[in-house]
């Protein structure tokens, strides 16, 4: 129904849920989740979140064999980079990390979730955003992304693969008979908050692999 009576107006700017891409200042850690999806596949979730409650995710997945990763050598290889990830988020709230040894991704994300629930959760934080392939933003998993506010000279720095242009996705093609019905497409909310250090705007939401 339409209606003039009812007609409506907004005058006030769309603010995104999603942490603008770039490098964020005065971030802090919101929660820690350890989950599992319908097909049984366990993931790590740590969330971010800004003064305006914009959020980003980092998410880690099991690491497997592969086309790409195709020896027992190149596994723990993947294991050794994908856990250096983790603990830099210990790393730059807690200043430090004690010992862990574990023999299963399980065991050890739980042992992250343990460690990140007990440390101060309040300390200001520098995080690099940035585009995944399918245009959600994401917490960067190259080099350095995370480190506390107290460092003065910043050793994060923004890499030619760091996407913070989101990428373009191809029109969806339309079907030949005019009353087949239309392919449903998934929509991702955009931000029209442009981030100061890259001029990117923003747009995510978090890429599960479900």
């Amino acid at each position: 129904m339409y209606s003039t009576k009812t007609a409506t107006t907004s005058n006030q700017e769309f603010i995104s849920s999603y942490m603008p891409v770039g490098i964020n200042e005065n971030i802090t850690l919101k929660e820690v989740n350890v989950n599992r999806t319908q097909n049984d596949r366990d993931f790590l979730e740590i969330v971010f979140e800004n003064e305006n409650n914009q959020t980003a995710t980092m998410t880690e997945w099991k690491n497997e064999k592969n086309m790409w990763i195709k020896t027992d050598e190149d596994l723990q290889r993947r294991d050794n980079q994908q856990f250096g990830r983790i603990l830099q988020v210990i790393d730059a709230i807690n200043g430090s990390h004690t010992d862990f040894e574990g023999s299963s991704f399980v065991e050890m994300i739980n042992w992250v979730k343990a460690q990140l629930e007990v440390i101060k959760q309040d300390t200001k934080l520098r995080l690099k955003v940035t585009y995944d392939k399918n245009g959600y933003t994401q917490v960067s998993k190259n080099g350095i992304f995370v480190e506390p506010m107290t460092v003065a000279e910043s050793q994060i720095k923004l890499w030619k693969s760091d996407l913070t242009e989101r990428p373009v996705q191809a029109d969806v093609e339309k079907p030949a008979d005019p009353l087949a019905p239309t392919p449903e497409v998934e929509s991702t909310p955009v931000t029209e908050t442009i981030d100061t250090v890259t001029k990117a705007v923003s747009t995510g939401a978090d890429d599960l692999p479900f």
